[in-house]
């Protein structure tokens, strides 16, 4: 069996089922300890969207507008190194245009022979089809559903950590300039932490806010988990919205301990994947409720106050 990823969430996934030691190439962001060494199969057409996390979030939003209004594709694909690498299955993913390469701007690459599998799932319930979808074409039947009966039962331990304390208020910021709100499965993760997101859905897309809205929404917690970006770069963002002359969290200073949290977006947040999904709800309820222990520092660090 021999496997490609084209997103970094298929290569997590891969590697949960115990078949990363078959991948033979993967995209140009994926991070697992799986993909060390592999062919990179993929590039970002926007300079800054390829320096993920190292770049301001108004920069990066400039360059994918302005890619986009010119009908210029974000990504591209080798397409001369997937034929080499003659892969059985391609895992590709349809659920954002604008975070990885997508299945209808690669299924024209593919070499004969090869398998295509799409993630789809924007909720919890859809990690678990998912998961079951890469696992079959891998015949990994057995192991796929292992790793969704995993997920569920640490999801309901983190439930039941919780279950009785007050539900605290929240924002989560899924990225800063212009603000986006937290969607998709991130919504869920907050209710199972023991939280209400008070802007957010649960299965709807991220939107696009604006900081009167965040500000005025009588939070208790804003968790800054920028798309992609890791905790030393989250903590610096949430820092200068703090700091801006007219903080676009300054509602926070009027609620009772209200707080800012900055997250590890791209080990908890951003990929809707087993480890991801677990590490995301376990740090968000450590946050919303004082009286448990702080978060792994490796996770979140606390801004405000």
């Amino acid at each position: 069996m021999r496997i490609v990823s084209l997103v970094p969430a298929a290569t997590d996934v891969i590697a949960a089922l115990g078949a990363g030691e078959h991948l033979v190439g993967v995209s140009h962001e994926c991070d697992h300890v799986a993909a060390t060494g592999l062919p990179r199969l993929t590039s970002s057409h926007v300079p800054a969207a390829g320096a993920t996390g190292s770049a301001e979030p108004a920069t990066v939003d400039a360059e994918v507008s302005a890619t986009l209004a010119a009908g210029d594709a974000l990504y591209r694909t080798d397409r001369a190194l997937l034929a080499e690498l003659e892969p059985d299955v391609v895992v590709t993913q349809s659920i954002c245009d604008v975070c990885a390469v997508t299945t209808s701007a690669v299924i024209g690459d593919l070499p004969p022979g090869a398998r295509i599998v799409e993630l789809t799932g924007s909720s919890l319930a859809g990690l678990g089809d998912d998961v079951r979808r890469v696992a079959g074409a891998l015949g990994q039947d057995e192991m796929g559903h292992d790793v969704v009966a995993d997920v569920s039962a640490a999801l309901d331990a983190v439930r039941a950590a919780v279950a009785g304390r007050p539900r605290r208020r929240v924002v989560t910021v899924e990225w800063g300039a212009p603000p986006f709100l937290g969607g998709h499965w991130v919504p869920e993760l907050v209710e199972i932490a023991g939280g209400v997101d008070v802007l957010g859905a649960p299965g709807r897309p991220s939107r696009r806010a604006t900081w009167d809205e965040i500000a005025d929404g009588a939070t208790h917690v804003v968790a800054v988990l920028p798309s992609g970006y890791g905790l030393d770069d989250a903590e610096a963002h949430a820092r200068e919205l703090l700091d801006a002359p007219d903080s676009p969290v300054r509602g926070l200073r009027a609620v009772d301990a209200g707080e800012l949290w900055a997250f590890d977006a791209n080990r908890a947040f951003s990929r809707c994947t087993p480890m991801a999904v677990r590490a995301g709800a376990r740090a968000l309820s450590m946050a919303l409720h004082p009286d448990l222990p702080d978060p792994d520092p490796a996770d979140a660090v606390r801004v405000l106050p």
